[in-house]
């Protein structure tokens, strides 16, 4: 099932290409190879009527990058938007995840998480995944492995490109880099600007040192007043909001990110970040230092 949906992409109804380099910002190479947007839309809050009411305005705006949570409900609403949009699947990014995290044990979890990648290939209906993402890492090292071989076993099949996590720590990533099965390329973290800084710079440290993309996810949700105010000084030199200075600050710290809202001048802004740089004198002040 998951060879013939794959095939099926191509029969997305095709529009007018964007320019290249105009649509959804520029991109980074993960691990594998492949590229990623790093600008993205997590749907992870809405319906299914309102998936398809707020992929179709992303995607207006430019938007190239999404999530699909499984976690939200809505993957059948935002899929429905894609294929009615007449753009090109090739040009879009396309992720989806599995929340197979209450699963004991390495058979349970494979299980688990092939029902999961199976569910995904059915209800987003775009064909072939660009990216499939565990939600939360099983309770144990066995646990995660059997996530890992149920993500590896979509690949095989030809369902998905790229595996990848979300709230992985460090231990947790060790146990799937030592399974001696592929890596995972992103691991998607809570990220922002004056965010439990200390602990988030390590993080950021080791998915490095391991060769693996952080994506922040509602990297403005986390965002406390000093952190934005903070933001807003930095911002009135370039002409840019404070949700702007800390979307940068993210891409400055080597980081890519993924947001969620319903206004089309927000979603406009969100990806209007690839105009400027910040200084390390910036990056300092932002720090707290």
């Amino acid at each position: 099932t998951l060879l013939k949906g794959a095939a099926a992409a191509s029969t997305i109804s095709a529009a007018p290409a964007l320019a290249k380099g105009s649509a959804g910002g520029p991109s980074v190479k993960l691990c594998d190879g492949t590229q990623f947007p790093v600008a993205s839309f997590g749907l992870q809050v809405y319906d299914d009527e309102a998936a398809y009411k707020y992929t179709t305005l992303a995607l207006e705006c430019g938007y190239r990058n999404f999530f699909a949570s499984v976690l939200a409900g809505n993957q059948k609403g935002f899929g429905k938007a894609v294929r009615a949009s007449g753009i090109p699947r090739d040009e879009l990014y396309i992720c989806g995840s599995v929340l197979s995290n209450r699963a004991r044990g390495e058979e349970a979890a494979f299980q688990s998480t092939g029902r999961g990648c199976d569910a995904n290939f059915r209800d987003l209906n775009v064909g072939k995944l660009d990216m499939i993402m565990l939600d939360y890492p099983g309770p144990d090292a066995e646990s995660i492995q059997g996530q890992w071989r149920g993500l590896e076993a979509m690949r095989k099949d030809g369902g998905v490109t790229s595996l990848a996590v979300s709230n992985f720590s460090p231990a947790q990533l060790d146990v799937v880099l030592k399974s001696g099965g592929g890596r995972p390329t992103v691991n998607q973290l809570p990220l922002g600007v004056g965010y439990k800084t200390k602990q988030n710079a390590e993080l950021l440290r080791e998915n490095k040192k391991r060769n693996v993309l952080v994506q922040a996810w509602s990297p403005l949700r986390v965002l406390n007043s000093g952190a934005l105010s903070a933001c807003a000084a930095v911002g009135k030199q370039y002409g840019k909001t404070p949700q702007q200075i800390a979307l940068k600050w993210i891409l400055a710290k080597g980081a890519t990110y993924t947001c969620q809202t319903t206004s089309r001048q927000h979603f406009q802004e969100d990806i209007d970040v690839f105009d400027f740089e910040l200084s390390a004198k910036d990056l300092a002040f932002l720090d707290g230092e």
